[in-house]
């Protein structure tokens, strides 16, 4: 039977079969680098005990081809909710009116954006303002391109949602409009 340790010693022989695997499935090299290194932590959790070499390598291929497919469902989602949100700022019309609102909506963001984490604020900038790609943000910052779409949601996400709340709080009275623009 093998235990722990030697599955451990199992992934090590095996990571770079591994990290090809993954590499051909996902088409990029470092998703795969990272993919293979979060089976690496998660294995001290397996509790399973395997009776040959080959069924902990059949284990571990199964959980590398499990965490491409959550690694491609989670982009995929991801890639739709960017998609969305470009897709709405693309649809607003500019008019009095918008311009008037899009001013307290700039003030609304400023407030979400000093909720936020730095990388998030950072990544959100870079890409918005500065017009980098996810790719060339990952390098200036040496972090991978995963992290920092990551990064990326979080930060939309999270302004979308506090300009929400504060439209939310505008609409039921809780805020006059000149507060709403103050915070939710």
């Amino acid at each position: 039977m093998l235990g722990q340790v030697d599955l451990l010693g199992v992934f090590v022989d095996y990571q770079i079969k591994l990290k090809r695997l993954l590499a051909g499935r996902l088409k990029s090299p470092q998703t795969a680098e990272d993919l293979t290194q979060d089976l690496y932590f998660k294995l001290p959790r397996v509790a399973e005990q395997f009776p040959t070499r080959d069924d902990a390598q059949r284990y571990l291929v199964r959980m590398a081809l499990n965490a491409a497919l959550d690694h491609q469902r989670v982009e995929g989602r991801r890639a739709e909710l960017l998609q969305g949100m470009a897709e709405q700022a693309d649809s607003v019309t500019a008019s009095p009116e918008h311009e008037l609102v899009s001013r307290g909506e700039v003030e609304q963001l400023e407030h979400a954006l000093k909720e936020l984490p730095a990388k998030c604020r950072d990544v959100l900038y870079m890409s918005r303002v500065q017009g980098m790609t996810h790719a060339e943000i990952a390098a200036e910052l040496g972090v991978s391109k995963s992290l920092v779409d990551k990064y990326a949601v979080r930060a939309l996400v999270h302004c979308r949602e506090w300009l929400n709340r504060a439209e939310q709080r505008r609409k039921d009275g809780r805020l006059a409009p000149a507060e709403a623009e103050t915070g939710p």
